[in-house]
């Protein structure tokens, strides 16, 4: 048996409370899956950005890649790249959206990115026009042709990381989503406040656990139809809502969005024995793991997250 943080790693799981450390113990079994040379995807929140950034620091190659996509700083705005991978896909629809068009090797049609005003920021970089891929986190363009060009090296990426990935881990995020009232899709972030000229654009969508579940599934089951060798681990990210769009407190509203998508993943992983739920959520919140805002996990947290993940699920040693 080997330990790291609060989490045991054995073979013999706690069935009892007071063996759990008044909670603050987690026992996870081990699984052999991941060599120093295993390939690991991550999607999802904010968390799974420092996921993907733990596991580069370990010398993981890890996907997609989005600090290898080549674009034009002249006229193109991928988000925070290249000094931060921040492409966030916060919700299972966002999500679903994202591998389906993956693996049906498609891309996002050009006539759902939109043309917004243009801010303070690229106005004094000189574009005169703004357009923006809603997809995903904060990607905008000067133009529709170099907009649908990011657009299309953006799905790229995310495609050839899942071919060539054999874990994949998806970290699920919220469930108040926002849909185009147009396109009918759904998009990566919604309005900033009731003032938020946004909202003319778009719906607000509190998705459900029936909703949830059968995108999740409908996720896996692409996955294993396309890549049937390939591992999927689940988990529930631990940064809370920053804001809700219901007429619940903003604690309760997390509270719901939390428990709702980790019951979710419970019965997923009930009806699909293969997939590998990992506890972050959980880790988080036994003892307090966050910076200053209440929200975001320290790094240092992440770290013993993602370390006792891959001493969970790497060989022992001598094997």
């Amino acid at each position: 048996m080997s330990q790291a943080s609060n989490f045991k790693i054995s073979d013999q799981l706690n069935k009892e409370w007071a063996y759990s450390r008044r909670g603050c113990e987690i026992s996870v079994r081990p699984r052999q899956i991941i060599s120093p040379e295993t390939k690991i995807f991550a999607m999802g929140s904010c968390f799974a950005v420092e996921i993907r950034n733990r596991l580069r620091a370990l010398g993981y190659q890890v996907f997609p890649s989005y600090t290898d996509i080549e674009f034009d700083g002249a006229t193109q705005s991928p988000g925070l790249l290249p000094k931060r991978d921040n492409i966030n896909h916060y919700d299972t629809y966002v999500m679903r959206q994202e591998i389906e068009l993956a693996l049906d090797d498609k891309c996002y049609d050009p006539g759902y990115f939109w043309s917004v005003p243009v801010s303070q920021k690229f106005s004094k970089m000189g574009w005169h026009s703004l357009f923006q891929d809603p997809f995903r986190r904060q990607v905008f363009a000067a133009t529709q042709e170099t907009i649908t060009d990011l657009s299309t090296k953006i799905g790229a990426c995310i495609r050839d990381g899942l071919a060539a990935a054999d874990v994949l881990i998806f970290t699920l995020g919220l469930t108040e989503c926002w849909r185009d009232r147009q396109s009918g899709l759904f998009v990566c972030m919604g309005p900033s406040d009731l003032d938020d000229p946004l909202l003319q654009r778009v719906e607000f969508h509190a998705s459900t656990f029936a909703e949830n579940y059968s995108n999740l599934v409908a996720i896996v089951d692409r996955i294993s139809t396309v890549f049937p060798n390939k591992t999927v681990v689940i988990s529930v990210s631990p940064v809370s809502l920053g804001r809700t769009w219901t007429d619940e407190d903003i604690v309760v509203a997390n509270m719901t969005s939390k428990s709702t998508l980790r019951a979710v993943v419970a019965e997923v992983c009930r009806q699909k024995p293969g997939i590998i739920y990992w506890p972050s959520y959980e880790f988080a919140a036994r003892e307090d793991v966050f910076k200053e805002d209440g929200r975001h996990v320290q790094l240092d947290a992440v770290d013993r997250i993602v370390d006792s993940f891959l001493n969970a699920l790497s060989p022992k040693k001598g094997e």
